[in-house]
C-alpha cells in the first residue's frame, strides 16, 4: 500500500472516530439537556425565518414567546428523528469511503452490506448507552431510523458509484471508436 493511500485511510479513519465520538457525546446528554438544546435551536431557527420573511415583505408578524415555544416543541420531535437518520447517513458515507480506498472496486457489495451492519451495530450500542443516561431510554425505533439513514447513505453512494462506473466504461468505449 502506498504512502498516499495510507494517509487517506488515516484521515477517513480519524473522521469516523471523531464522528462516532460526537454521536456518543450527544447520546450521553440527559434528556432535559438534549431536548432543551434541540428545542432552543428550533425556536431560534423559526424566529430567524420569521424575521427574514418579515424583512422580505412575505409576512408581517412575529408570534409571542409562548406560541414560538409551542411551535418549536411540535417541530422538535420529528426533527430529532431526521437528525438520527442524518447522523447515520454520514457515518455510512464515511465507512463506504474508507472501504472504497482499501478495497477499490473489489468486494463492493460486501462493503455495502458490512457498512449497513456496522451502522446497525453502532446504533444498537448507542441506544444501549442511552439506557445509562438520566432520563433517556434505548429505543428500537431509533435503531431502525438510524439504520434507514445508513441505508439511504449506501444507496446514494452506490448510485454515484454506479454512475461513475458507467461513465468510465462509456469513456473507455468512446476512446476505442
Amino acid at each position: 500500500m502506498n504512502k498516499k493511500k495510507l494517509i487517506v485511510i488515516g484521515i477517513i479513519a480519524a473522521l469516523i472516530i471523531a464522528w462516532r465520538a460526537t454521536i456518543f457525546r450527544l447520546s450521553g446528554m440527559s434528556s432535559n439537556s438534549s431536548n432543551g438544546a434541540s428545542t432552543g435551536i428550533v425556536e431560534k431557527a423559526i424566529s430567524k425565518v420569521l424575521d427574514a420573511t418579515n424583512e422580505a415583505g412575505i409576512t408581517d408578524s412575529h408570534p409571542d414567546d409562548e406560541k414560538l415555544a409551542k411551535a418549536a416543541s411540535l417541530i422538535n420531535a420529528p426533527l430529532r428523528k431526521v437528525v438520527h437518520a442524518t447522523v447515520y447517513f454520514v457515518l455510512a458515507l464515511l465507512l463506504l469511503a474508507i472501504s472504497r480506498v482499501i478495497f477499490g472496486s473489489k468486494k463492493y457489495l460486501l462493503s455495502c452490506a458490512v457498512t449497513i451492519l456496522l451502522c446497525f451495530i453502532f446504533a444498537m450500542t448507542d441506544e444501549y448507552h442511552q439506557t445509562f443516561v438520566d432520563g433517556r431510554t434505548g429505543q428500537m425505533l431509533d435503531v431502525m431510523i438510524d439504520t434507514a439513514g445508513a441505508c439511504v447513505g449506501v444507496l446514494l453512494f452506490s448510485s454515484y458509484y454506479l454512475a461513475w462506473l458507467l461513465g468510465k466504461e462509456h469513456h473507455a468505449h468512446s476512446q476505442k471508436d
